[in-house]
């Protein structure tokens, strides 16, 4: 089971392994889901969970802050997902145009139509925060997988 650390500074040396700005519409999950296939290849162990998460937290930024709220005169906003990886972990981070909180993991009654992204999140990762970043929030979520190793940038 995971648990959410928040503002919990990250010592391991990471290495980006990638990363890709989506637009802030709720449709571009499904590119969310591709570009994970994409870097970590079909074979990678644990990929379902991690792309199931990466929607998530795609999806609750994009209705949670300024990245699914801006309007078509202006353009519309954008998340950032990047990759990193280092000693045997892989983090994922989604980095949004900000809005008026951090996510917290929250119970909704039985009959809630929504609320329940960041417990799926909170059951398949090993760990997971927000932190603000200057305007904007990044979520993460961090993936154990001991042995595992990361495929190699252009290869």
């Amino acid at each position: 089971m995971s648990s959410q650390a928040e503002d919990v500074p990250l010592d391991l040396p990471l290495t980006v392994l990638g990363s890709v700005v989506l637009p802030g519409i709720e449709p571009a999950a499904c590119l969310v889901r591709r570009y994970a296939r994409a870097l970590l290849g079909p074979g990678f162990p644990g990929l379902y969970e991690l792309t199931v998460v990466a929607s998530e937290l795609f999806t609750n930024a994009v209705r949670h802050s300024r990245s699914g709220h801006l309007s078509r005169e202006n353009g519309y906003g954008h998340v950032t997902m990047t990759f990193l990886t280092g000693d045997g972990m892989l983090r994922l981070e989604l980095a949004d145009q900000g809005g008026p909180g951090t996510p917290r993991l929250t119970r909704p009654g039985d009959d809630g139509e929504s609320g329940r992204g960041l417990q799926v999140v909170d059951a398949l990762s090993l760990a997971w925060g927000a932190e603000r970043r200057g305007s904007g929030t990044v979520v993460w979520a961090e993936f154990a997988w001991p042995g595992c190793t990361v495929p190699q940038a252009g290869g």
